[in-house]
């Protein structure tokens, strides 16, 4: 290559660079400089300030004004830096005097860990009596709108009690029986969702998925079989039908899967083969949830069925739970019952001893 070919192509590849680094966005000093232009001046009609002026000028006006100046950031968790880790385990020695180098935000930008967060904001709301639906613009225009008098942001169905809090409106409990084959879409949807949704997953979300899908299958429960009364009803065999959709999944897990991915292995002439990732319910993160929510709920159920045949028939899944599942884990054996529930002086019951007594041993599954 010739001197003249090897300095093109260097400064082309130095042009190159010096364009990439100019489409590098700046980061947002602030949330207002998120929003767009028309979003600002409504703001700013809703704060009483002029809406006159570059993106710029209106931002600082927002950032500055005596209402609109509390949402100028929005929540973040505070992150240690490393400087400032080294500053507190030096005592301050490391960094000399220069305390501002070692103890500058760990959170830069439009995120601070004294902003409101956007539940903040939609407590706000509640406690005005103001619609909470919508995005952090919707939700601070509104409070500004309410603080200042112009505009009228959308009221919340309710009304304000003798002290001068917002009352929402209750709405009438839903009676309707439940769907048990939506309810069985629901669980698998929610246990085992498509690998375009998980190849999004952060690890805390891999981690916490099990945990989450047990504190799911617990609200199924309470909403659908408690709060609707079906025992109270006579409904014990539609009650036990939503639990043992609920237990199988736990149990089983995407046996669909498993077994479809061993019929491609057989068709390729492949032996043995690992159970795949994401197909099994593993139950380790889960102490906490199964102990104190959804095993007690189960026990609940188990001594309101009056009916053996709908135990007896429900016995084999029970078994099966408590045999595959719990018992990989001995502390999943002790159920701890809501003191509400337990007379005084009683002791906590294990999962198995409650099962013992109310279904059969004998009814236990074989695998």
């Amino acid at each position: 290559m010739s001197l003249e070919a090897l300095a093109f192509a260097l400064g082309t590849s130095w042009q190159k660079s010096q364009k990439k680094q100019k489409k590098q966005k700046q980061p947002y000093k602030n949330w207002f400089e998120k929003l767009q232009l028309d979003e600002l001046k409504s703001l700013c009609r809703a704060s009483r300030l002029p809406v006159s002026g570059t993106k710029a000028t209106l931002c600082e006006r927002l950032c500055s004004g005596e209402l609109s100046r509390i949402y100028a950031y929005e929540y973040a968790p505070e992150r240690l830096s490393r400087a400032r880790f080294e500053y507190d385990m030096s005592f301050g020695e490391t960094y000399g005097n220069d305390h501002a180098a070692a103890q500058r935000p760990a959170q830069q930008g439009s995120k601070r860990a004294s902003a409101l967060s956007n539940e903040d904001l939609k407590t706000m709301c509640r406690e005005k009596g103001i619609i909470v639906s919508g995005k952090r613009y919707d939700l601070v225009l509104r409070l500004l709108q309410f603080k200042s008098g112009r505009g009228d942001p959308k009221r919340a169905a309710g009304a304000m009690d003798e002290e001068g809090k917002f009352q929402p409106k209750k709405r009438a409990k839903s009676m309707k029986l439940p769907d048990v084959e939506k309810i069985k879409q629901r669980t698998f949807k929610k246990f085992f969702p498509s690998d375009e949704v998980t190849s999004k997953w952060s690890n805390n979300k891999y981690k916490y998925h099990p945990p989450d899908c047990i504190k799911f299958a617990s609200s199924i429960i309470e909403k659908e079989i408690f709060e609707k009364e079906l025992f109270e009803r006579g409904e014990e065999k539609l009650a036990w039908e939503v639990i043992n959709a609920l237990l199988y999944r736990i149990t089983v897990g995407n046996v669909e899967r498993r077994r479809e991915w061993a019929e491609e292995q057989r068709g390729e002439g492949g032996g043995l083969f690992m159970m795949i990732g994401g197909t099994d319910m593993h139950l380790g993160r889960c102490s906490s949830d199964l102990k104190y929510e959804f095993l007690p709920k189960i026990v609940k159920a188990t001594k309101a069925t009056s009916s053996k045949i709908v135990l007896e028939e429900s016995g084999i899944i029970l078994w099966d739970f408590q045999t595959r599942k719990l018992s990989e884990c001995s502390e999943f054996d002790e159920v701890f019952i809501a003191e509400s529930e337990k007379p005084t002086g009683e002791k906590s019951e294990s999962f198995k001893e409650i099962l013992n007594d109310f279904v059969p041993r004998k009814m236990e599954a074989t695998t």
